[in-house]
């Protein structure tokens, strides 16, 4: 595909055919070129230079443009304007992007709508349509709270219309066009303050021309029109579904029309709240001119942002460092905003911070805070200004309410392990900085990703010890980018001759023999499998194992599957031939108790969420005949009181005998009956979703084998057998179901009859008779111990005058173990002229010299390790060994 630049200069090429509309030439708009950077723009007023703030800087502050709005207001603003205009108002998704497996978070309005939409495999949900889309984003973290108008969060007005082979081109640049102006209009933006500056989009294998648009040097939104895509052989051609995909930050225009220094305090409700209660006083004059000139800040290009910095401190009188230190603790305030409302969006979403994926990321942000707080002395009630974002919000996004105690709780843990991290780190600081001149960027990468330390940190010791710490500029980019989405490992067969095998193993009732075409063999993972024509063997998926059986008579092992394609892993293949038709037989009793554990997943999935809370997703799972775990997101350790409470409501479900269906729908009509907790094993590819569901309790998109039960009932009985910590942020809760729990109740119960029997006691006295046993076993202990220490003491008195007084080294053989005998060594050692030698059956040894001694320990030591083998030595006057051979010597 052309690059973005090669897209331009063609695209510029061929204007009229892209960007000349009708609507800008009634308007007035005229095409102009811009003499600073040569990008071609439309507006009403003749003008030298575009409307780029790279070109113009900021001519808004000070000198607002609009109609001065509120946030909240802005946006229901805009909503009536297309609402009015044809347009359907829908409800926004969530910040965690559940239902790809390409994004760990929504980063624009488009990405509701990929990619099943904008191919036009299915109807969107409304056409065209209006969002206030909470999108979170990453790449320009150093510059949040700096600039005025970058965030980590930030709600992306889209509009969207989607031009299909059945509504024809009834919504194109035209129209779009039209309704940027007019919704800008709504907003008092005069149209000769506009100005159109012509562009192209690329991604995902698609692009086209855009038109973004700016008022007085501040880009306001870009007009996309997705018109192209790249064929396989690198050809373009027209896309079957044109979309248009108009994002604009609703943050920017409540700024504009305030004429204020920055967005931050009109966007985040607590800001200016928090910037009182830290006693900061804002230079308004350097603020004002700061702002002006702060347009150019970009973080895309590292270099050239510390280079727009320098430039900026120039044209204010100021250095760089001093400018930016001044301006620090203010643009921290802004920073810990933005962050914490980016914490409260995505912990309510599902994702919380961790050592891996987007958690990474979120970990990344309080670890900020955190820094903020402790560099410029801040002491912030998380809660509060929690509060104070999901009030501020509230008439926008109300469900922010629920995640405020859930975000103010993980912010508390997180700072315990960030001070826990730093405590850890400090030495090794303290050593790299004592060690260097300068520290790289690579190795400040290496400190913040294995202890934690923020760069900024390291910087500030730094230059207390002389050391240059240049942090760069896209330190947080360059973080992000180390951060891979670990992938699942994908069955590794060459399938590429065969056809997809047609499944029967969703069939009901269930298909447990059936005939079928052997039509080849391939290897798969050290084993020979055999591919059929169709099957009813279910192949291992979302975390249930594959089933076993028969074909031909030969026992099938395990089923897999790989592009589409069926591998049945057979004991011995000798005898089954290509092209021959074999009966085949699946062993459903092994399968019903398989889906007994899985489905006693989901229903420990719903309990999860209803005792630890919703912010709980699954994150990982695994089912065989025997056993089970689930793997779910939680910030703390299960306590056994939490798991026992699961386990009841489990069974109470179980109890209840609740429905369990299967339904196909529409990947759309899921999602709008459901929401985005079907995706409780991550993105499911296909326009369409399976959807088990159990009763009111659980609905997931999930291929798993559950029609075998009609109800939970069938299960049985449920047991939560052990949790695990298997990383940072994830609990693992294994489980048994139907008769594999009995089992193990059972083997439990005998384990306990036994116990008792030994000594004698009822199984329902057998915890206080251990407890009994365990104290009495704890005093003897300490008696032992006692005699010990007197019985060296003994010892020492017996033999330490005959060391001294013949001026010789005495050599004790005996049975010790090795802390009596260091206890006898230090008894020694006070004796100034004393040299003994202590050693125990094993040929361990201690030689302990008084400081007066005729010889050191050391000495002594090697004499003994030269006489009778083996390894010794030591400093001082204490030295260790062990003998190969064991024998009292005469030294």
């Amino acid at each position: 595909m052309p690059s973005k630049e090669e897209l331009r200069k063609q695209f510029s090429k061929e204007w009229e055919k892209h960007y000349k509309l009708k609507i800008l030439a009634e308007k007035g708009f005229k095409r102009q070129k811009c003499k600073k950077c040569g990008r071609n723009f439309w507006a009403i007023e003749q003008r030298e230079i575009c409307g780029d703030s790279a070109c113009t800087g900021y001519q808004f502050i000070g000198n607002p443009s609009g109609k001065k709005m509120g946030y909240v207001e802005t946006w229901e603003t805009i909503e009536h304007y297309f609402v009015k205009h044809g347009h359907e108002s829908i409800k926004p998704y969530p910040t965690v992007a559940r239902w790809r497996d390409d994004l760990y978070f929504t980063v624009a309005g488009i990405n509701l709508f990929q990619p099943y939409v904008v191919s036009g495999e299915l109807e969107p949900i409304a056409n065209p349509l209006i969002v206030p889309q909470p999108c979170i984003r990453f790449n320009d973290i150093a510059n949040v709270g700096v600039t005025g108008r970058h965030y980590s969060n930030f709600v992306m007005i889209g509009q969207h219309a989607f031009n299909t082979k059945k509504t024809g081109l009834f919504y194109w640049k035209e129209e779009a066009i039209e309704h940027d102006l007019g919704f800008m209009k709504a907003l008092g933006i005069k149209e000769e303050e506009i100005v159109f500056q012509e562009d192209v989009w690329v991604g995902g294998g698609n692009f086209g021309p855009s038109m973004e648009y700016f008022v007085k040097g501040l880009e306001l939104g870009n007009c996309v029109f997705m018109q192209y895509e790249e064929t396989p052989d690198g050809k373009t051609r027209e896309l079957k579904t044109k979309v248009i995909d108009m994002g604009a930050g609703l943050a920017r225009f409540p700024w504009i029309s305030s004429g204020a220094p920055t967005s931050y305090e009109i966007v985040l409700g607590p800001a200016r709240e928090m910037r009182e209660s830290a006693g900061i006083k804002i230079n308004e004059k350097l603020l004002l001119e700061y702002a002006k000139l702060s347009g150019g800040l970009d973080i895309e290009e590292a270099g050239d942002v510390e280079a727009e910095k320098e430039s900026i401190a120039k044209q204010l009188g100021m250095g760089k460092k001093e400018l930016f230190r001044t301006l620090g603790a203010l643009q921290a305030v802004y920073a810990t905003a933005d962050h914490i409302l980016t914490l409260l969006f995505t912990l309510k979403d599902g994702m919380l911070p961790s050592n891996s994926g987007g958690g990474y990321n979120l970990r990344m942000l309080a670890r900020r805070v955190f820094a903020f707080e402790e560099e410029h002395s801040f002491s912030w009630d998380y809660y509060k200004i929690l509060e104070g974002h999901a009030e501020f919000l509230r008439m926008l996004f109300p469900e922010l309410e629920e995640g405020v105690e859930l975000t103010a709780d993980v912010l508390q843990e997180e700072k315990k392990k960030y001070k826990n991290a730093k405590q850890n780190a400090s030495r090794k600081v303290e050593f790299l900085l004592s060690a260097k001149k300068t520290i790289s960027a690579k190795e400040l990468l290496t400190l913040y990703e294995s202890d934690g330390i923020p760069p900024e940190l390291i910087a500030e010791e730094g230059e207390k010890r002389g050391v240059k710490v240049e942090v760069p500029g896209n330190f947080y980019e360059l973080l992000e980018k180390q951060q891979e989405r670990e992938e699942e490992k994908n069955v590794r067969a060459d399938v590429s001759k065969f056809p997809k095998t047609e499944v029967l193993y969703h069939k009901e009732p269930p298909v447990g023999e059936f005939t079928a075409e052997i039509l080849g063999f391939v290897e798969c993972e050290g084993k020979k499998a055999v591919i059929l024509n169709k099957t009813a063997f279910y192949p291992e998926g979302g975390g249930q194992v594959g089933d076993t059986g028969f074909i031909g008579g030969k026992r099938v092992l395990d089923t897999k599957k790989a592009d589409g394609v069926v591998l049945h892993a057979v004991e011995n293949a000798d005898g089954l031939k290509k092209g021959e038709n074999v009966k085949c037989k699946v062993d459903l009793e092994r399968r019903k108790q398989i889906t007994r554990n899985h489905t006693a997943v989901h229903l420990l999935n719903a309990a999860c969420r209803k005792v630890l809370g919703n912010h709980v997703w699954q994150a990982g799972s695994y089912k065989d005949e025997n056993i089970a775990h689930l793997d779910v997101t939680h910030y703390k350790k299960i306590t056994e009181e939490q798991l026992r409470e699961m386990e009841k409501l489990v069974n109470g479900y179980i109890t209840a005998n609740i429905p369990i269906t299967a339904e196909v729908l529409p990947r759309n009509a899921a999602e709008q009956k459901y929401g985005m907790r079907l995706y409780q094993g991550g993105a499911v590819p296909g326009k369409e979703l399976r959807v088990v569901r159990i009763g009111d309790i659980d609905a997931e998109a999930c291929g798993g084998t559950h029609y075998m039960l009609k109800t939970t009932g069938e299960i049985g009985f449920f047991k939560i057998v052990g949790r695990e910590g298997i990383k940072d942020g994830v609990e693992r809760i294994i489980l048994k179901a139907g008769s594999a729990a009995l089992e193990y109740v059972q083997q439990k119960e005998k384990i306990l009859s036994e116990a008792a029997t030994k000594i004698s006691v009822q199984p329902e006295k057998l915890p206080s008779a251990v407890e009994r046993f365990f104290e009495e076993w704890k005093a003897q202990k300490k008696e032992i111990e006692r005699l010990k220490e007197r019985l060296a003491q003994l010892t020492v008195q017996e033999i330490v005058h005959e060391s001294i007084a013949k001026q010789k080294v005495v050599f004790v053989l005996g049975d010790y173990d090795i802390p009596t005998m260091q206890k006898m060594a230090n008894l020694f050692i006070q004796h100034e002229k004393a040299m003994v030698v202590i050693m125990n059956k094993e040929g361990n040894f201690v030689v302990a010299t008084g400081k007066n001694a005729k010889q050191t320990a050391g000495e002594i030591a090697s004499i003994v390790v030269n006489k009778l083998g083996g390894k010794g030595g030591g400093k001082g006057q204490i030295a260790f060994g062990k003998v190969s051979r064991v024998e009292k010597l005469e030294l």
